[in-house]
């Protein structure tokens, strides 16, 4: 996958869709995060994803992951 100018800013774009988008009632899968990352020009693998949300959560961001039945992500508390 080649990066995009925007790659660097992966991280800063995963945490506002995080915390504009989400909550208790409103979860995304990875997918839904990887189309929200395209409309912003940045390519993501699922693996990634995984270090960046754990880059996040330490952080301070607590990013929590329910089964409904696949694998959902929201902020729980602001």
């Amino acid at each position: 996958m080649s990066k995009s100018s925007n790659q660097k800013l992966k991280i800063l774009y995963l945490a506002q869709i995080l915390a504009t988008q989400t909550d208790e009632q409103h979860t995304l899968s990875l997918e839904d995060i990887r189309r929200r990352l395209a409309t912003h020009g940045i390519q993501a693998e699922r693996k990634s994803l995984y270090d960046d949300m754990e880059a996040l959560r330490v952080f301070g961001l607590d990013i929590q992951m329910v089964k409904n039945p696949t694998a959902q992500y929201f902020v729980a508390s602001r």
